[in-house]
């Protein structure tokens, strides 16, 4: 359409307003996708636009008593449906005249009318044959209108939405990214595409189907834009694609849960740092933990990451604030709401570090690894893990552990650290977390499940698995000492039951016998003193300090093997392999 012909159907749109009794002054704003496809109709059309234009709907209600009216006009071309709500400032009845000769509101199906909103659900015919489908805002004041026109997939009115009609919006948001002419209007339907998904889970599947991923990495590969290239690993990461290793195979961290006692797994990674030369996201492909762990993985690979040292000191500084409690309202916390810390405090200063940033919008940054985060629900019949990710799994892969990407960074980490007694539980959607730890405290296994199907066809590389401390067995089978039996105060039955669901090394035994010496690691320091999770004392946290360089010293030629194996490069045979991968991926073969 020529900008003669666009100005045209401006004023006829005016002139409809006008006649409906708004004054002159009316404002008809386009969004620049309506605007791109205007211009893309001829003005022949323009007659049959104006037969269907629900403009004329508006003439009905103009002379109600509305101080200020809201509609909304959602017309669905496979659903032939409208759904106005109308929101008034006092009791209204409204009536609606229709005509044999106009076609386009024919029917009411269903009126309610409330204190505060009047809707309405019609049936309507046709208005979608020149404009798919549209989204009109008119908003009403003096009999001033303004008329916004935006693509229908940005609002979702109807909950109960049809296969078929969710396939036909698929293919609709992927060919408007495909005729993008700019590159502003190109990274806004790429943001469509993941707020559809994200409305309509079973989109996923359509998109793929329709050449998503083989389009969005053709995007991705002609694109400098940094916005579309964040906004397009985002899409990509949803719809499951996984970039190729670097390395000659998976690299996995896996942090144990121990409150506190992170600090030793702190004063690990230095070192490593320290070898390789990399910080800790980068050295690993993907990062798993439970409770301390959890926390560790998020400031390590989340979207604000610090460095060891700086992790380090908000150790300190959040255990002071969170774990100074007075044992009277400590008690009497306990009692009531099951926390004997408080539990508000700690999501406060959780939501403050970490932000609310979802999970999957974590990948917007290249060099962020998939990191994973595992608490336990305990309102099913059995406790079952539950894994919050930053990723989802390939098409047609499933996990035998239930999760979603689709939490907050920050909700993740309150769920897996929620320590019984400690915390209050976390309650989210159907679910109640616990901590991790109280199931899988070491969560090595776990981690290396997920990363198969991930990368089901790579090798494992290397695997480093960090604990948080263990006492020397002192304690000999022969031994004839006798002790007094002493009964334990209530305190120190609710400390042992947390503190002994920490059965970490028979994990360890078991991936010990299962993967090659050279794969896998395991460090875990003896400590001077089983110290409880939430030791604050700052002579007891420089006492695990000094432990960690202890273990360190005597381990000295196990950090260096592992560090060497972190640092071998992909083969050129892989890199071949992967370059044919992707060739066929954007061809869709």
């Amino acid at each position: 359409m020529s900008m003669q012909n666009y100005s045209k159907l401006l004023a006829q749109l005016k002139e409809y307003l006008h006649k409906s009794g708004y004054d002159k002054s009316v404002q008809i704003i386009l969004s620049k996708d309506w605007i791109d496809f205007l211009q893309k109709i001829t003005y022949t059309q323009i007659d049959t636009l104006k037969k269907l234009s629900p403009v004329e709907y508006i003439k009905n209600i103009s002379d109600s008593k509305v101080s200020q009216t809201e509609k909304y006009i959602n017309n669905d071309d496979e659903l032939k449906s409208n759904n106005i709500v109308i929101k008034t400032t006092q009791r209204e009845t409204l009536t609606t005249n229709t005509t044999k000769d106009q076609k386009v509101y024919q029917q009411i199906r269903n009126v309610t009318v409330t204190e505060q909103k009047l809707e309405i659900k019609e049936q309507s015919y046709g208005f979608s044959q020149i404009l798919d489908s549209l989204f009109v805002k008119l908003t009403t004041k003096s009999k001033t209108a303004t008329l916004v026109i935006s693509p229908k997939w940005k609002v979702n009115l109807h909950k109960d939405v049809q296969l078929h009609s969710i396939a036909s919006r698929t293919r609709h948001v992927l060919n408007s990214i495909i005729t993008a002419e700019s590159n502003a209007s190109r990274w806004r339907r790429i943001e469509d595409l993941l707020t559809h998904i994200d409305q309509y889970p079973e989109a996923k599947h359509y998109a793929i189907k329709e050449g998503a991923i083989r389009m969005l990495l053709k995007t991705q590969r002609k694109t400098k834009n940094e916005e579309i290239k964040a906004s397009t690993r985002e899409a990509l990461a949803v719809l499951g694609y996984v970039d190729p290793l670097p390395g000659r195979g998976i690299k996995i961290l896996s942090i144990d849960g121990g409150g506190m006692r992170g600090i030793l797994v702190i004063e690990m990674l230095k070192k490593l740092e320290e070898l390789t030369g990399k910080r800790t996201h980068e050295m690993f492909d993907y990062i798993c933990g439970v409770s301390t762990g959890a926390i560790l993985a998020a400031v390590l690979g989340g979207h604000k990451r610090k460095s060891l040292n700086e992790v380090s000191e908000l150790y300190r500084e959040l255990s002071i604030k969170v774990f100074t409690q007075s044992a009277i309202r400590g008690t009497s916390k306990l009692v009531w709401s099951h926390a004997y810390y408080d539990t508000l405090l700690w999501e406060k200063l959780l939501q403050e570090h970490l932000g609310d940033k979802v999970l999957i919008k974590t990948v917007r940054d290249p060099n962020a690894p998939k990191f994973s985060a595992i608490s336990a629900i305990v309102n099913h019949e059995r406790v079952m893990a539950y894994v919050f990710r930053n990723y989802t799994l390939p098409h047609r892969v499933e996990s035998q552990y239930i999760g979603s990407h689709k939490h907050k960074l920050w909700e993740a980490i309150r769920a897996s650290a929620a320590a019984p007694s400690y915390f209050e539980e976390f309650k989210h959607g159907e679910y109640l977390h616990q901590d991790g730890g109280i199931l899988v405290n070491n969560p090595c296994a776990v981690a290396l499940h997920e990363a198969k199907q991930l990368w089901p066809n790579n090798p494992i590389q290397c695997v480093i698995s960090f604990g948080t401390g263990r006492a020397p067995n002192r304690i000999c089978e022969n031994s004839n000492d006798t002790t007094e039996l002493v009964i334990s105060s209530w305190k120190e039955k609710f400390y042992k039951i947390v503190d002994s669901a920490t059965d970490t090394e028979a994990v360890h035994t078991m991936l010990n016998d299962l993967l090659p010496e050279h794969v896998y690691f395991r460090f875990n320091p003896y400590l001077t003193e089983m110290l409880s999770m939430v030791e604050i004392r700052p002579e007891k946290i420089n006492q695990l300090e000094q432990d960690a360089k202890m273990y360190i010293r005597r381990n000295e030629e196990k950090f260096q093997k592992a560090a060497g194996v972190l640092l071998e490069k992909r083969q050129i045979q892989q890199k071949v392999m992967d370059w044919i991968v992707l060739q066929k991926q954007m061809l869709g073969l």
